[in-house]
């Protein structure tokens, strides 16, 4: 393990960092339908920046392709297809902004888009859900999904009034094409190496128990309580990158 970490020029301290920041998102996203990246980026920002965004939407591909398993039969393509032809823009321009943008200016608006994402779980605005709007929501999900791997609170703010199972189930299959999208978006732009391979590979075993423990516990969790860590957990992070 020590050589492999030697590989990726990454001290055991900030790798078991890392584990735990993946263990706790891959278990409230599990648990709730998303905030795999909304928990982890910000904190694995601090810890690893190279670990974001690649190795996070290899992830959060990996956890919907374990979701949708339980929840296919509630997708709607018409809930999502706009949304889809969204993204399309949406991973350009996202692709734009890591290019361009230093990375003190990544922090901010990584910790913006976190903290948006917190105010579309708090206060639950209600938008009405079309075609213009799916598609609005994908080109943001586009954006804060390249940048942060965090595409998912545009989607949540048009799904509110829908079932959770249903939310759940249409969620990861809008992720799982739109994560893939990302990854052949971000490598043609130069941004994938052998090395966030590796370091996913070292890191999948986190990202499984968090999802494992969620399928055992997280039912019998009060999801008020769950909720209230986890929020509080992204804004102290995001604050953290503002500051």
């Amino acid at each position: 393990m020590f050589n492999i970490l030697a590989w990726l020029d990454m001290a055991p301290e900030v790798w078991l960092g890392a584990a735990a920041v993946l263990t706790a998102g891959a278990f409230v996203q599990r648990a709730t339908g998303f905030g795999l990246a909304v928990v982890s980026a910000p904190l694995l920002l601090m810890l690893e920046p190279r670990l974001v965004p690649v190795v996070l939407v290899l992830f959060g591909l990996t956890v919907s392709l374990m979701m949708v398993r339980h929840y296919w039969h509630e997708v709607s393509i018409g809930s999502i297809g706009m949304a889809l032809v969204g993204r399309l823009p949406g991973n350009g321009l996202g692709v734009w902004l890591l290019l361009a943008a230093p990375m003190f200016i990544m922090e901010k608006l990584i910790a913006a888009i976190v903290l948006f994402a917190v105010g579309v779980t708090l206060f639950r605005l209600r938008l009405p859900m079309n075609r213009l709007t799916l598609f609005l929501a994908g080109v943001l999900s586009g954006i804060f999904g390249t940048v942060a791997s965090i595409g998912g609170p545009p989607m949540v703010l048009l799904m509110h009034g829908l079932p959770p199972d249903r939310v759940r189930g249409n969620l990861a299959a809008f992720f799982i094409v739109t994560s893939s999208l990302t990854i052949i978006t971000l490598a043609l732009a130069g941004q994938v190496g052998i090395w966030h391979f590796g370091a996913a590979l070292t890191l999948l075993p986190a990202v499984l128990l968090g999802n494992a423990l969620a399928n055992r516990i997280a039912a019998r969790l009060n999801r008020r309580w769950l909720q209230t860590i986890s929020l509080t957990l992204c804004v102290c992070s995001a604050l953290g990158l503002l500051l």
